[in-house]
């Protein structure tokens, strides 16, 4: 079955599947990396969904502890959580290698089995050529495409953004929330102060009546004195 494999160059068709499937991921990669990075250069006006969702957390992180301890961890996380397609870009950007692993393995097995059927034949030629190229190719779009950088790019964009823009922006509005509420105290106390200072004085005053009454008795009581 080996041996049919081989001649009918089945293997041969499985690299150029594999070499596709990781010049795929590896666009996708590079692109998807590519739009991060011009979206996190402009964060405060950006519409991309990775943006939209790290501000909407953050903003609700500040509300809830008052400060983010390490930014960087929690920019980390959900760009290693971002998806395309279903898939994490993450897994996107590593396939091209575990195709490359892939693409040597079928390619030496097939070189080792046309070999030991057909020496240094055309066939144990063609698949070392293959391999070779198939190999090199996916080596030069590792090396060329550079998403890591990208994404580093990214994340020092993001965090720039956090620490330096939104977490001063909180700052003040809770500063401000905070300042409103203090000010709301003295003047509670200071109309129930006038309140009091209405009510106690409407409680000594003392009818006319009665003083006049008080006068006609002092002025009984001299003259008696003054009589007697």
């Amino acid at each position: 079955m080996l041996e049919t494999i081989v001649k009918q160059e089945i293997i041969f068709y499985i690299m150029v599947v594999l070499t596709a499937i990781g010049i795929i991921a590896k666009l996708i990669g590079g692109f998807t990396a590519r739009r991060m990075v011009k979206a996190a250069g402009q964060i405060h006006k950006s519409n991309h969904k990775l943006m939209r969702l790290v501000k909407a957390k953050y903003e609700h992180a500040t509300m809830v502890s008052d400060k983010v301890q390490n930014v960087e961890a929690f920019v980390d996380k959900y760009i290693y959580e971002y998806r395309v397609f279903g898939i994490r870009l993450n897994t996107w950007s590593n396939l091209p290698k575990k195709v490359l692993l892939f693409v040597l393995l079928f390619g030496v097995f097939a070189i080792f089995e046309s070999y030991r059927l057909d020496a240094f034949g055309a066939m144990t030629l063609g698949y070392l050529r293959w391999t070779v190229i198939f190999s090199v190719l996916l080596l030069m779009l590792h090396f060329v495409a550079g998403e890591n950088e990208q994404l580093d790019a990214t994340k020092n964009y993001i965090v720039e953004y956090l620490e330096n823009v939104c977490a001063h922006r909180y700052e003040k509005v809770s500063r401000t929330a905070e300042e409103g509420e203090t000010e709301d105290v003295p003047v509670e106390e200071s109309e129930t102060e006038e309140k009091a200072d209405v009510v106690i004085p409407s409680l000594e005053d003392e009818p006319e009546e009665e003083k006049e009454n008080d006068m006609e008795m002092r002025i009984r009581t001299i003259l008696q004195e003054f009589l007697a």
